[in-house]
């Protein structure tokens, strides 16, 4: 499997696409650089092609735009620059952590770790991986009198 797929994609246009509601993860003053956006990206690109295969021959013959592609990417980058912006920050001279939006339930640490979401892989192999439960009685059970 060739990696010129995902290295021809332009990271950095899609992210700003995705984070257009929290453009202060990737502002160039106070965000994360832009080669710290690219590694992480094609990090999770990887990631996909790994979890879903055949996301290379989808992405190859058009059955995967290149933007669905690119959003699940930017969506998992989004969840790590999110943790991270979330739990601290400092220059040196001084350290604060910030007031997370999300609550989490005590016990319970998100991890800060590239991941590919059920609903993302979906996306990505263009079905649902779920599985019927098997069948719902309708209550005309002739050993209980019905």
């Amino acid at each position: 499997m060739s990696t010129t797929l995902i290295d021809n994609i332009d990271w950095l246009k899609y992210m700003r696409l995705n984070a257009t509601g929290e453009p202060e993860l990737f502002d160039k003053d106070t965000g994360f650089p832009d080669s710290w956006v690219k590694q992480q990206c094609r990090k999770a690109a990887l990631l996909c092609m790994a979890e879903c295969p055949n996301v290379y021959a989808r992405l190859r013959r058009r059955r995967l735009s290149e933007s669905d592609f690119a959003g699940v990417v930017c969506d998992m980058v989004l969840r790590l620059a999110r943790q991270y912006k979330y739990n601290a920050e400092s220059n040196g001279n001084y350290s604060y952590t910030r007031r997370d939006d999300q609550p989490v339930t005590p016990g319970y640490n998100p991890s800060p770790r590239l991941f590919v979401a059920k609903d993302e892989k979906a996306i990505l192999t263009g079905y649902t991986s779920s599985q019927g439960g098997g069948h719902i009685s309708l209550g005309f059970d002739p050993g209980f009198g019905g």
